[in-house]
């Protein structure tokens, strides 16, 4: 199971900071979630103030968000 950020997120990083394996990082223009760590505990979903997470089942599936860059990085 791997989780996409869509257009709503505002890049605070509550994600980030959150997420327990580090699977979300910023990349150019956005997060990206990787699925070879993302466990599916679904804490990135539940802190999301904007609801920017979303699930998706094809691991392949674009999982970047653009335009706008986390300030929240580690």
């Amino acid at each position: 199971m791997a989780f996409v950020t869509i257009d709503a997120c505002q890049g605070c990083g509550a994600c980030l900071l959150t997420c327990p394996t580090h699977a979300i990082r910023p990349v150019a223009g956005g997060l990206t979630v990787r699925a070879d760590r993302c466990t599916g505990c679904l804490e990135c979903l539940e802190i999301c103030p904007v609801d920017a997470i979303r699930i998706v089942a094809d691991p392949d599936a674009i999982r970047v968000v653009e335009p706008h860059p986390c300030e929240g990085a580690r």
